[in-house]
């Protein structure tokens, strides 16, 4: 018999679990801890997660309706992503369920839904062809379809940069953080809403104009540049008016819902053009900002224990 700290034991029985032996004089590991997370969770902390799994999954099905050529159908999932992706992180901030988990899901629908699906829609539309005769663009070039697979790979490539540098720092802030009011290059959702209006501006009633294919080119390379760059970019957060303008506001909403009933192709186009040409505004705004608080900060003075 052994006695350790007053327990008895033959074969260390009643010892700590970091000092018990087994029958082999061997130590034993000290068990795991048991996961200590309830075996339920709460359905409204899954809310903002289901909706951005739908965005993945309108993503995936705007890449299957354009690999069997239905073109419209493609648009309209990316569309729909667009909504989608406009509701998740508003409901985890509402619902105050905000993860990291959450975050980087969101990273990884926006580049299927924006990167990859709208990316694979411009070559199928404009740029693939099958011995000489692709979907829509027939007779197009082998030196052309090269071009535009290089184009379409650098959008989704740009969207994958810009996304994982989003999730990068996402994982170092608290959830919950305020967000910036200004956007560090072009979105992902913006863009993958831009790079579509040739598409949507084809199949619209109104116009039924089909851009060169050196316009689409070159669009989709300055906007895939565009997400990746450090230029700044309004976002809607920070955007503020005067309560003289609401009801002008009011009246432009009513006129926007007028416009998506009789042609929504070419309404939808109107809008993400407009936010692109917005850039300027911005790099305007963002520099006025930096120089307002820059004015604060010298007018606070020297902090204490500073040396002027």
């Amino acid at each position: 018999m052994m006695r350790i700290n007053g327990a008895q034991s033959e074969h260390g029985e009643g010892l700590e679990p970091s000092l018990r032996r087994g029958w082999s004089g061997r130590r034993r590991e000290p068990r795991a801890p048991r996961d200590l997370r309830p075996r339920e969770v709460e359905l409204r902390k899954l809310l903002p997660n289901m909706i951005t799994a739908a965005s993945l999954c309108a993503g995936l099905a705007s890449v299957h309706f354009s690999m069997i050529g239905q073109l419209r159908e493609a648009v309209l999932a990316i569309v729909i992503s667009f909504i989608l992706d406009g509701l998740d992180g508003r409901m985890a901030r509402l619902l105050r369920v905000t993860s990291n988990f959450g975050e980087v899901f969101d990273s990884m629908a926006d580049f299927m839904a924006f990167g990859v699906a709208p990316a694979f829609l411009i070559y199928q539309w404009q740029f693939r062809a099958l011995g000489g005769a692709g979907i829509t663009g027939a007779g197009a070039s082998r030196d052309i379809e090269l071009m535009g697979q290089a184009a379409c790979m650098l959008f989704a490539l740009c969207a994958a940069i810009r996304l994982a540098r989003f999730a990068a720092n996402a994982s170092k802030k608290k959830p919950g953080t305020p967000t910036s009011k200004f956007f560090s290059g072009l979105p992902a959702p913006a863009a993958g809403g831009a790079v579509v209006v040739p598409v949507m501006l084809a199949m619209s009633p109104t116009v039924e104009y089909t851009m060169p294919v050196w316009a689409t080119l070159t669009i989709t390379t300055v906007l895939a540049l565009l997400m990746v760059s450090k230029i700044p970019m309004m976002s809607i957060k920070g955007v503020k008016i005067s309560r003289a303008l609401a009801p002008l506001l009011l009246a432009l909403v009513a006129v926007l819902a007028l416009g998506v009933m009789r042609d929504g192709w070419l309404t939808s186009a109107v809008v993400f053009t407009l936010y692109v040409m917005t850039m300027p505004i911005g790099f305007v705004q963002y520099r006025r900002a930096l120089a307002k608080e820059a004015s604060e900060l010298a007018a606070m003075g020297p902090r204490e224990g500073t040396v002027a």
